[in-house]
C-alpha cells in the first residue's frame, strides 16, 4: 500500500515518525484564496509557513494604512449641527466613542473652586482635551469604516466614573453620513477624504481576516 503524501508538498503524512496531517477544508480554501497555484489539499507542515507569510503581509499593510490614516483623520468633518448648510448627504448610522482617563483633580474641584481657577484648571482642561481628541478620532475612523466621510449631529458628555476614584469619562456620539455635495468650506479636502475612506474600508477588511483552524 502506498504511503499517503501531501498533495502540495509530497511529504509523507502521519506515520510512526511524523505528525504531519492534512489540514481542514476551510483552511485549505483559505490558502487557495491567496495563491494562484492552488492545491487539492495541504498538510500542516507546508500550510503553516504559507499562512504565516500571508499574515505578515497583512500586518505590514495594516501598519502602512494606519500610518497614512492617522495624520489626516482630522480632515474628516465633525459637526454638532443636524443639517449642515449646503450639504447633500445620506445618513449611514450612529457612531460613538468613549475615553476614560485617571485624574486626582475631580474630588478637589468639588471642594475648592479656588483650585479650579488656578493651575489645576489647566491640568484638568488638558485631560478633557485629550479625551475629546481621542473620541473625535474614533468617531472619524468609525464613520470612514462604515463608508462615510463626515459625522454630524455630534453630542459630547462628561462624567466621573469609578466610584470616586478620580476617573474621567468623555463620551461622544454622532451620525455618520456620506456627503454627496460639500459646502465650499470643505470642498477643498474632498479628494483627500475620499482617499481616507478607501483606506479605512481596506483596513476594516484586513482586520476581519480570521484564519480557520488547521484541524
Amino acid at each position: 500500500m502506498a504511503t499517503p503524501v501531501c498533495p502540495n508538498c509530497n511529504r509523507k503524512l502521519d506515520g510512526l515518525l511524523t505528525s504531519r496531517y492534512l489540514i481542514s477544508d476551510a483552511a485549505t480554501a483559505f490558502i487557495n484564496n491567496l495563491k494562484e497555484d492552488k492545491a487539492k489539499a495541504y498538510c500542516n507542515s507546508c500550510a503553516t509557513p504559507l499562512i504565516q507569510q500571508y499574515l505578515a503581509a497583512v500586518k505590514m499593510e495594516i501598519e502602512m494604512l494606519n500610518n497614512k490614516l492617522q495624520p489626516k483623520l482630522h480632515l474628516v468633518p465633525i459637526l454638532t449641527t443636524h443639517q449642515p448648510t449646503n450639504w447633500e448627504y445620506d445618513p449611514i448610522g450612529i457612531v460613538s466613542a468613549q475615553s476614560v482617563s485617571g485624574t486626582g483633580l475631580l474630588s478637589e474641584i468639588s471642594s475648592s473652586w479656588a483650585d479650579f481657577l488656578g493651575s489645576q484648571s489647566d491640568a484638568l482642561s488638558n485631560k478633557l482635551l485629550n479625551g475629546e481628541n481621542l473620541c473625535k478620532n474614533k468617531l472619524r475612523f468609525s464613520a470612514l469604516q462604515l463608508g462615510g466621510n463626515a459625522v454630524i449631529a455630534t453630542d459630547i458628555d462628561y462624567s466621573e466614573v469609578g466610584g470616586g476614584k478620580g476617573m474621567l469619562m468623555v463620551c461622544m456620539a454622532g451620525t455618520a453620513v456620506v456627503v454627496k455635495s460639500w459646502s465650499d468650506n470643505f470642498a477643498f479636502v474632498k479628494e483627500e477624504i475620499d482617499e481616507l475612506s478607501i483606506q479605512a474600508l481596506r483596513l476594516a477588511e484586513l482586520n476581519r481576516i480570521k484564519v480557520p483552524p488547521l484541524s
